[in-house]
């Protein structure tokens, strides 16, 4: 599946990783395509996999192209090998980390976002460390079968 989204979108990533290739002009059909059939040849995708969601988004004139890793099994991806494909290609495809995209270009402050994170975090186990503790009660008594469901 190809996803049209915004470098607003691309910006709400944080915490996800994947391979952008920059400049990636013409059908994005044909490049989900050809690069899946150049990291197979590589050694890089595994046992059959492929690339199958990508996301395509505009920025600074440029049409960019996002392989998420996400929904990669690990043992699909040679991350190593792609690591070094990446460099290798860079000056082909400007191929860059989501990770690398985030700051160096969209200008994403990565560490404020994760102490923003990390903040929400601990404001949650705070709170549901001051709420009383709730114990499991039976949902039907005398059932041969016992169930058990929180009190409300």
């Amino acid at each position: 599946m190809i996803n049209k989204i915004t470098a607003d979108d691309v910006r709400q990533m944080i915490g996800s990783e994947g391979l952008v290739l920059q400049g990636c002009g013409g059908d994005p059909a044909e490049w989900l395509q050809g690069i899946n059939e150049m990291l197979t040849e590589e050694g890089i995708l595994l046992n059959g996999a492929a690339f199958e969601d990508i996301s395509v988004f505009e920025y600074n004139g440029l049409t960019n192209i996002l392989f998420p890793f996400d929904s990669m099994d690990s043992d699909a991806l040679h991350i190593g090998k792609l690591a070094i494909w990446r460099l290798k290609t860079h000056s082909t495809f400007g191929g860059t980390w989501l990770s690398d995209y985030l700051p160096n270009s969209l200008g994403v402050d990565i560490t404020a976002a994760k102490e923003s994170v990390v903040s929400i975090l601990r404001a949650a186990k705070a709170s549901a460390k001051s709420a009383p503790e709730q114990k499991p009660q039976e949902k039907e008594r005398g059932s041969h079968k016992k169930s058990f469901e929180p009190e409300v």
